[in-house]
């Protein structure tokens, strides 16, 4: 397993990507995950912040393919926080501890930036049951904060939830964090 940044120019591999997204776009969105929904992914980000506060990490099997995907803002919505927006594993993926291996490099990325103190993520009221059990374990716990969530047919709300960043004297790697997909 291999952790790269990915960029626009990995829509394609991103598209494969969440294809096999175990129903995670119905339950959020209604509807199956589009090509546009990978351009997202890898492009869009809140009112208020710049394409380089967005970091898109990818997780690469033996054979090159991406398997999972973690979206990351840095400085959002306060600037001592980082948001993660979305981390995926392919559904044929699952339960092989790719999520907590792609976490800890997202983790890693995180005590680099000396003024993100906290990792922050909105758990959506319709994938609960399939979320929290994940971000339970790593530590994450909700702020009782809520928000509006409506994407596609899916009218509902985000829960907040965070987890300090941990600082370590010696950071060392847990992940290989190579160059880009295209490598």
């Amino acid at each position: 397993m291999r952790v790269v940044d990915l960029s626009a120019a990995d829509v394609d591999a991103v598209q494969r990507l969440l294809a096999d997204d175990g129903g995670y776009a119905r339950r959020v969105s209604g509807r199956p995950p589009s090509r546009q929904d990978a351009v997202d992914a890898l492009t869009s980000h809140p009112p208020g912040t710049t394409p380089d506060a967005k970091h898109v990490l990818g997780i690469l099997d033996d054979a090159g393919v991406l398997v999972g995907l973690a979206d990351v803002i840095r400085g959002w919505p306060t600037a001592d926080q980082a948001h993660l927006g979305l981390l995926a594993i392919a559904a044929s993926r699952h339960r092989q501890g790719l999520g907590r291996a792609l976490h800890a490099a997202v983790e890693e990325r995180a005590e680099t930036w000396p003024e993100i103190v906290r990792l922050r993520l909105g758990v959506v009221d319709t994938n609960r049951a399939a979320a929290e059990p994940f971000w339970r374990a790593l530590g994450y716990a909700p702020t009782g904060e809520s928000a509006p969530f409506v994407s596609g047919s899916v009218r509902t709300r985000a829960r907040i939830w965070v987890r300090p960043v941990p600082r370590r004297e010696t950071a060392g790697p847990r992940a290989a964090v190579g160059p880009s997909l295209r490598a």
